[in-house]
């Protein structure tokens, strides 16, 4: 049961980044110039990435030692997951209307 629940849920996770979160960094490069896009891509390839990575197993470490267990704590970081996708999909949509 437990590989099955990782499982999805890693599926679910690169799903949502390749479809969502990439298509979304790039798009919010376009208006700006070369140098300050250039800048800010790789400030924010190095830094957000590293950070992300940090708060996220950071937070799961906590959770687990706080539940006992990692099944314990499943349906709460499924509660996070999805709403970190919503949030996702609403700044996708207003990205959107702001290049119409």
């Amino acid at each position: 049961l437990a590989l099955t629940i990782g499982t999805i849920q890693n599926i679910a996770s690169k799903v949502t980044k390749y479809s969502l979160f990439d298509p979304l960094k790039e798009m919010a490069y376009i208006p700006m110039d070369p140098e300050a896009k250039s800048k800010g891509k790789a400030a924010i390839d190095v830094l957000g990435a590293r950070l992300g990575r940090s708060l996220a197993a950071g937070s799961q470490q906590i959770l687990v030692l706080a539940s006992g267990n990692i099944l314990h704590c499943a349906p709460f970081l499924a509660t996070l997951y999805l709403g970190t996708a919503s949030m996702w999909m609403g700044a996708v949509k207003a990205l959107g209307k702001s290049f119409d």
